[in-house]
């Protein structure tokens, strides 16, 4: 995906330049009220550039609370622990097909986004009708879930893991639209997984749910 020009605040307005890498010119550079974050500051390593526009993007979340932009601020969160765990990452910048490349390894991460403090919304990884998983467009999917606008969990998942997802499709109103039908939920804890979803369990949220310790921050997983 790629955040570019978002309508937030003049101030907090990205524009993500991911070609240039030199170390000529630190400084912050502003056009027309845009600010232009490139890879020119001085000797950043990428993980630095990639926590650099996180924080931003997550500045702008929180000022703006507009939750549009809380899958841009998820994929490079990911992408500076990705790079923490020692990984060579490219954010693809792409509106459709896997979010993340992992240049040493050859393997490709979907990045999806939830929050789990809404009134009237389930916390929820959507696939849609479940071709991605199917197709295997992906190798790992990183679900990460936002909590008071502040991104608190990493449920890290193999394709492997997620196909009964796409395999069981669930019925409307089970899900909250029709056309998008696969979707694994997450609760927080297995009693209130129970309390909301009846019927149409999946054994990959039930396991999720009775052990969260197997996919919370299992960067471990990716290899």
């Amino acid at each position: 995906m790629f955040f570019a020009n978002a309508r937030v605040y003049k101030t907090l307005t990205l524009h993500v330049n991911n070609d240039h890498y030199t170390k000529n010119d630190s400084k912050k550079q502003y056009k027309n009220d845009v600010m232009i974050i490139t890879r020119r500051d001085v000797g950043m390593s990428k993980i630095n550039f990639f926590d650099k526009i996180a924080q931003y993007l997550l500045t702008a979340l929180k000022i703006s609370g507009d939750k549009r932009i809380a899958p841009y601020c998820a994929e490079y969160l990911v992408a500076k622990n990705l790079s923490l765990n020692g990984h060579d990452v490219e954010v693809l910048q792409k509106k459709r097909g896997p979010d993340i490349h992992l240049k040493d390894i050859g393997k490709y991460i979907e990045v999806k986004s939830g929050h789990s403090d809404l009134l009237y919304w389930d916390c929820g990884a959507s696939f849609y009708n479940g071709d991605s998983i199917k197709k295997h467009k992906f190798d790992y999917c990183i679900f990460v879930v936002f909590n008071n606008l502040e991104p608190r969990e990493f449920l890290i998942f193999s394709v492997e893991e997620l196909r009964e997802v796409a395999e069981k499709p669930r019925p409307y109103p089970t899900t909250a639209f029709p056309n998008n039908r696969c979707v694994l939920f997450w609760y927080g804890n297995p009693k209130k997984y129970k309390e909301n979803v009846k019927g149409d369990n999946l054994e990959i949220e039930v396991q999720l749910h009775q052990h969260p310790e197997q996919f919370i921050d299992r960067w471990d997983k990716i290899k």
